[in-house]
Formats: structure tokens, C-alpha cells, sequence
């Protein structure tokens, strides 16, 4: 996505980026895991809030996408956070796997998130990971809190993790990440919350025309741009295609 990569001039480190998947056919979330398999191909260090499926599933998903999980979660490069498995189970014990203690609820779910990622950084930190490295999070997909929460408790608990980020020592001690919050499907108050807090947001559209799908990439929001590009892009086994309309 070299085209797409020079108009932004690349992503500010610590940025947050809002990715909406408008439609599951639009495929956004291949995008993301796409992004996820290039930045641990070059030695990143990657955490994944996995928050819509069962680990089984997830693992599978990364693996369609080319992505060695498992060897990933070995070398510590990978970690995932399963909020899924933490409400719904199973909880699978494995290297590089994190669950969340106790039950979580709307009011509590950040700082454990906190002393989660605080405890992994600390592995990153004695094995002298960070030196050298991108450190990234991807939240898949934070739409699903209204689910769990219902729209007013995920509003309160965006409100809480933005504080607990500023404060607690996961975030202060250790180096901070860039991060990716996917959303899927309609634009709701929760969105556009996430909107007004964000460096970035991106979204992905399909069209259905005669000749099968058209699928767009919208930047919505980017620091220093006026207006709204859009690229066309098609997604193979090894590769994302992507030119500018």
C-alpha cells in the first residue's frame, strides 16, 4: 500500500487510527490482518485485543491471512489479549496468551487491560525486545463492547480507558504503541466519539456492480489533509492492490 503509505507521509508513532469495516464484504478486516503479518514479517513486536472471536477461530483467520501465530506467540513478538475467551471461554492457557482475572465490567476493564499489557511489556522489557522495534495494537473489533455493554456503558468506558492510558505505568514506565480500533457495521454515537478522539480514521466500502465486487478505501480523517482521498484496492493471497480513484 505504497500510494496510500506516501500521501500520509506514513503514521505518526503513537497514533490511534479508527478502522470502520462499513460492510463484511468490503473484507477490511483482510486489510488489517494483512498489516498485522507485514509488521511481524519485519520483527515488530504486535498486541491483539481480541475481542469478536474465539481463539480457535482467530488463530485460523491469522493463518488464512499467512501469519504463523503460533511462532509468533513463542518468540513473544505476538500477544494476545483474549477479552473473548475472558467473558465467554475457553480460556486456553499458551505462551504469549492473556486473560483477563475475574469478571470483567465496563468500569474495570481498562485497568485490567492495563496490568495485562503492563505484564507483557515486562517480558518485553527483561528480553530487551523494544530496542529496534515498532511496538503496535489492534483492537478486533471494539464494536462489539455495545454488544456486551450496551452504547451508553462503552461510551463510559471509553471515557475511563483514556484516563487509565494517561496515567497508569503500563503506558508511562514502558514505550507506547500506535494503535488500531476496528469497527464494523453503522455509524452509532460510539463512533463518533471514537472519531473526535482519534489521529486517523479509515474506512472500507463495497460496491456490487456487474462485473462482481468494488471494494474502496475511504481516508475520512489524517493529520495535515483537507480532503477525502479514496483508493480502490483488491486483495489477493499474497498481495493488496491498491491504486488511487
Amino acid at each position: 500500500m505504497k500510494e496510500l503509505d506516501k500521501l500520509l507521509g506514513g503514521i505518526r508513532e503513537h497514533a490511534y487510527i479508527l478502522f470502520h469495516e462499513e460492510d463484511p464484504r468490503s473484507l477490511g478486516r483482510e486489510l488489517v490482518f494483512r498489516f498485522i503479518r507485514y509488521k511481524l514479517e519485519n520483527d515488530n513486536l504486535m498486541g491483539i485485543f481480541n475481542i469478536s472471536y474465539s481463539l480457535p477461530f482467530l488463530l485460523e483467520v491469522m493463518c488464512k491471512n499467512g501469519i504463523d501465530a503460533d511462532s509468533y506467540l513463542d518468540s513473544l513478538n505476538l500477544a494476545i489479549v483474549d477479552t473473548f475467551g475472558s467473558f465467554y471461554g475457553p480460556r486456553i492457557r499458551r505462551r504469549g496468551v492473556w486473560y483477563l482475572p475475574g469478571s470483567p465490567s465496563y468500569e474495570l476493564l481498562s485497568r485490567k487491560y492495563a496490568e495485562v499489557v503492563r505484564a507483557h511489556k515486562e517480558l518485553w522489557a527483561e528480553k530487551g525486545m523494544f530496542s529496534g522495534r515498532e511496538l503496535w495494537g489492534v483492537a478486533v473489533d471494539v464494536s462489539e463492547y455495545i454488544r456486551i455493554f450496551g452504547e451508553a456503558n462503552t461510551l463510559s468506558y471509553f471515557e475511563i480507558s483514556a484516563e487509565v492510558r494517561r496515567q497508569h505505568e503500563a503506558y508511562r514506565r514502558y514505550p507506547a504503541g500506535t494503535n488500531i480500533w476496528v469497527f464494523s457495521g453503522d455509524v452509532d454515537r460510539v463512533f463518533s466519539s471514537l472519531y473526535r478522539r482519534v489521529d486517523y480514521v479509515f474506512r472500507t466500502r463495497s460496491v456490487l456492480t456487474e462485473d462482481g465486487v468494488t471494494r474502496y478505501l475511504y481516508v475520512l480523517k489524517a493529520p495535515g489533509l483537507s480532503d477525502i482521498p479514496v483508493f480502490e484496492y483488491r486483495i489477493t493471497k499474497d498481495d493488496v492492490k491498491v491504486k488511487r480513484t
